[in-house]
């Protein structure tokens, strides 16, 4: 199957013109029915408002970051902090037995949530799946060197930074650009891969956390088929993927070795996460150099460096000191509150709500159109994927918005400006640094370049030699409806798109002009109003350049110079001249100026803009003002007949032969009679 990114701009086909195209300005956007495949969007409804009240007035639109939690589940937890007593689960107390007995059972219900038999499966619990990728390479690599082999790392294109990072712990890596790359290196048995001998490990995401499509789950079934030639473990990602998704690990065979997870973006609230091993696998992270608390049986500390691990279940050796039980113990009413509001298969009804919502939302955006025609939204998405099949595509759309002329907007003045009406929404480059050099087509020496010229994740330059460095994420959970999805496409018409109508077609040569060719410039003065809004809106885009209250003697004396004012129309006339640099006149609104040879070292016709003659504040103002009276269509450039001015010139020319012509037959004469 292919898979080459694409970015989407829109179809233009069916644009046929200004008048005859119908664009939305209003917040339309159809809600989905109550009936047939849309009643999840129903049932939803029926219980946000008294689930999730911290909702009321606010469109949440990050849940990639981090789902929410369920008013009822928080209920439910104080309850039992406050009715029951625990203890530390390292203790042998009654307290503390409790606590470790439940700590267990919640354990294998977890494990059950993800169709994990606790039998082939076991699940160590840690702050975050950050936690569990990095606890999982540090074991890796002391069992490479525990038994002398060399650790080899193949990562995926759109890998988390936290999957990236890995490649620094170990000596060789490589990093797949796509998945026809990847399903190539597998039929050809691991050729490019660890070498015979060696140690392999490959990680990658199960969704992509920027795109949100969603790479084959097959990957680790066949790698553990076909690459015979070194052990070849896999470690999966599956933090975007299982927040809407139903993560299925029944089939051990074609189920990866190790799966890293955060179940606050399932649930919302506990802050922990989890790593999932396959107890055939677990041997790879048996030899692991550190050990902490509750995780030995005996340690000697003087003169001797002896110590006993645990090993009677893989957690038992990996779960270091005193468990995070309290977060646990939330764990398991999440899990209850879950069921009871999503169904007894929660995330199958949650993963077919949010492909529904987020269908809708893509092919909303997707039609979203300037007054021109052109696209508002740029969407980067996988030609191969479709919003509304869960299979290859997830609740999340990566996008930059654009203006009516096809220039980029800055991704965090979306942001702000969505978050000032209370929609929350992230942008940035999502710790996807694949994603977003494939996406964004950025190469290794561009991205240099740019980190030289001060660019940072954290305070970063948006637009960089006409390139965005981020995108705008919208990212949808359970609790999500289409009034959500009304509100931010009620947002993004309000404030982007542009449905002003083009101004009249004006009849002005495309030739370029010089000031020597302009025989004669007509400025049309607006009325008072609009020149204080020109002036207003002049010092907006340059607040650095405020004009004094008269332009000083030296700019009014080469003003004077430069030009010479003369009325246009009858019973104008010309008093003086404004600190914007304009002439005044208090009978007619036309004027005209006769160009003088001085005139080409203020203006250039060319571009239309002018320029100063010696830098200071005031030239730098009359610049400003003028393009922007040029741009709002208050000049006009009469063109002379060139090939009339031509003929003319050639018949001077022609006179001017004859006559000297003439001159030297009279002085051949002369000398003659001399």
């Amino acid at each position: 199957m292919s898979r080459t990114s694409s970015v989407s701009d829109g179809d233009m086909s069916s644009f046929s013109g200004h008048d005859d195209y119908d664009y939305e300005t209003d917040c339309t956007t159809p809600a989905p029915s109550c009936s047939g495949e849309h009643m999840e969007n129903e049932e939803v409804e029926t219980f946000r408002d008294r689930e999730y009240p911290q909702l009321a007035g606010k469109i949440y639109l990050d849940h990639g970051g981090s789902t929410l939690y369920a008013k009822s589940m928080v209920e439910a937890f104080s309850k039992d902090l406050i009715t029951n007593l625990y203890g530390n689960p390292h203790s042998d107390s009654t307290p503390s037995a409790i606590a470790g007995h439940r700590i267990d059972a919640i354990r294998e219900k977890a494990l059950r949530f993800f169709k994990a038999d606790p039998e082939e499966w076991d699940l160590v619990f840690v702050a975050n799946a950050t936690a569990a990728i990095k606890l999982t390479i540090e074991c890796i690599k002391d069992h490479a060197a525990s038994t002398h082999k060399q650790l080899w790392y193949g990562y995926h294109r759109d890998a988390h930074t936290s999957l990236v990072g890995i490649r620094e712990l170990t000596p060789t890596s490589r990093c797949f650009g796509s998945d026809e790359e990847v399903e190539k290196w597998i039929e050809c048995g691991g050729a490019g891969g660890p070498l015979p001998r060696q140690l392999g490990l490959f990680a990658y995401p199960g969704q992509s956390n920027m795109t949100g499509r969603r790479l084959p789950l097959s990957w680790p079934g066949m790698i553990r088929e076909k690459i015979l030639r070194a052990n070849t473990y896999t470690l999966l990602d599956a933090a975007a993927l299982a927040s809407t998704a139903q993560l299925d690990l029944s089939n051990t065979s074609e189920s990866p070795d190790f799966v890293a997870l955060s179940f606050y973006k399932i649930f919302g609230f506990p802050n922990i996460g989890a790593l999932l091993v396959q107890k055939s696998s677990a041997h790879v992270l048996a030899n692991r150099k550190y050990f902490g608390g509750g995780t030995v049986d005996m340690v000697v500390t003087l003169n001797d460096t002896w110590h006993a691990r645990k090993t009677a279940t893989v957690h038992d050796a990996l779960e270091d000191g005193t468990l995070p039980f309290h977060s646990i113990f939330a764990l398991d009413h999440a899990m209850d509150v879950h069921e009871r509001l999503y169904g007894p298969e929660p995330m199958k009804f949650i993963s077919r709500h949010t492909a529904q919502l987020s269908k809708i939302l893509h092919d909303n955006l997707h039609k979203l159109r300037h007054r021109n025609g052109k696209s508002v939204i740029r969407i980067y998405k996988e030609s191969s994927t479709v919003y509304g099949d869960s299979k290859t595509q997830g609740a999340t759309i990566a996008f930059n918005v654009l203006t009516s002329s096809g220039s980029l907007i800055g991704y965090t003045e979306v942001e702000k400006a969505a978050n000032d009406v209370g929609i929350y929404i992230r942008s940035g480059s999502l710790c996807n640094p694949g994603g977003m050099a494939t996406y964004l087509s950025w190469t290794p020496s561009e991205m240099r370049e740019a980190f030289s010229s001060g660019h940072r994740c954290s305070k970063p330059t948006e637009i960089y030699h006409g390139k965005a460095t981020g995108v705008v994420r919208v990212s949808l959970g359970g609790m999500s409806t289409a009034s959500d999805i009304r509100a931010l496409m009620c947002f993004l018409r309000e404030k982007y798109v542009d449905v002003t109508p083009p101004s009249p077609a004006r009849n002005i040569s495309k030739q370029p002009l010089s000031a020597q060719r302009a025989s004669f410039i007509k400025i049309q003065i607006p009325e008072e109003s609009a020149v204080a809004a020109t002036t207003k809106a002049v010092a907006a885009r340059a607040p650095m350049i405020a004009p004094p209250s008269r332009p000083p003697p030296a700019i009014r004396n080469r003003l004077r110079k430069s030009f010479d004012f003369s009325t246009g129309s009858p019973g104008s006339s010309v008093t003086s001249i404004s600190s914007a640099g304009l002439p005044r006149s208090q009978s007619s609104n036309l004027i005209g100026l006769k160009s003088k040879p001085a005139l080409s070292r203020r203006t250039s016709l060319l571009g239309h803009s002018i320029k100063p003659t010696a830098p200071g504040r005031w030239d730098n103002f009359w610049r400003e003002e003028t393009n922007a009276l040029v741009a709002a269509g208050a000049v006009e450039v009469e063109v002379p007949d060139i090939k009339k001015k031509e003929k003319e010139q050639q018949k001077e020319q022609h006179k001017e032969k004859e006559r000297g012509g003439f001159r030297k037959v009279a002085r051949a004469l002369t000398m003659s009679r001399r």
